[in-house]
């Protein structure tokens, strides 16, 4: 084999080298550019925002990414708005588009994370509202714990919360095509399933009307998050077969509650959003009318019990 050929085959019409300078040149995640693009979202957080006397009030902002929602907020007119990134490549971006905008006077870039940030002495304010967008498709993926305790530590008892709640639903699933992105399935003339061993434990995004599925249960509430509240180490529910079959895992999608508007990666809406799977280690036969405990972990890794 030639390596030096094999580096430069192109994949999809576009060369390994080229891909590789695409990617040097853009070091911040891609899902950036349809979060962006997304006007449902957009246009959901902006209404919420809109809602909030914003007259004389101090922002805190958690995750900046390309500077949108900053500018929404003293579009909607705050005082001044601090935020935080610590993407370096983010951050740079974020600075030229909130220059390039004239809006350096009212937004206060901060290069770090939010702990990092209250830690510091130039943490010199009390916020009047708090937000944060550092959700990924099955919730707590980008930090939510320490995010939550940072927020819990500069909150006052009137401080607005943006989200102010967070509600995850799942529904049990029997997918052999969703299965198989995460683990070796029957049918090969070999035995691969030693890579099984690294398959993920936890969940990973899809979009799951890609995929040929059952679903096996209703659509279930599986836990409520609150920035102010402690998160329990594990939610407990319960979810009743309404189907016999082989149940691979839970697919799970939130409503985050921002004012009187919601951001949702919920199966039926249309956006950037993916739907979060959450595998068992093995599939479990489930009977028509039984019900089983779910158990959520903080990570996101799922159990299932029989009733």
């Amino acid at each position: 084999m030639n390596i030096a050929s094999e580096e430069h085959r192109p994949i999809g019409g576009a060369s390994m080298a080229f891909l590789a300078q695409v990617q040097q040149k853009r070091r911040f995640p891609s899902w950036h550019f349809p979060m962006i693009n997304d006007r449902t979202r957009n246009r959901a957080i902006f209404e919420a925002i809109a809602a909030i006397d914003l007259s004389g009030k101090t922002v805190f902002e958690i995750g900046t990414g390309a500077g949108l929602i900053a500018m929404y907020f003293v579009k909607c007119g705050a005082r001044h708005v601090y935020t935080c990134e610590m993407d370096d490549q983010l951050y740079e971006i974020a600075d030229q588009i909130i220059t390039k905008n004239s809006l350096s006077d009212q937004i206060t870039l901060v290069h770090g994370s939010s702990r990092q940030y209250i830690q510091s002495d130039a943490f010199n304010f009390s916020p009047d509202v708090i937000y944060t967008e550092t959700l990924d498709c099955g919730v707590v993926g980008e930090g939510y714990d320490q995010i939550a305790q940072d927020i819990l530590r500069v909150a006052r008892e009137d401080t607005v919360i943006l989200p102010s709640e967070i509600r995850q639903y799942g529904f049990l699933v029997d997918s052999d095509e969703i299965a198989a992105q995460n683990r070796i399935m029957d049918g090969l003339p070999f035995d691969l399933s030693s890579i099984n061993e690294f398959s993920t434990q936890y969940y990973f995004p899809i979009h799951y009307q890609l995929y040929k599925s059952r679903t096996l249960s209703p659509v279930h509430e599986m836990r409520r998050y609150d920035y102010l509240q402690p998160t329990p180490n594990d939610a407990s529910s319960t979810m009743t077969a309404y189907r016999t079959g082989t149940c691979h895992g839970i697919v799970s999608y939130f409503q985050a509650q921002f004012g009187t508007s919601v951001v949702s990666n919920d199966v039926r809406d249309v956006g950037h959003w993916h739907q979060a799977f959450h595998p068992f280690p093995e599939p479990v036969h489930v009977t028509t009318g039984r019900t089983y405990h779910v158990i959520l972990r903080n990570d996101g890794a799922i159990s299932l019990l029989n009733g």
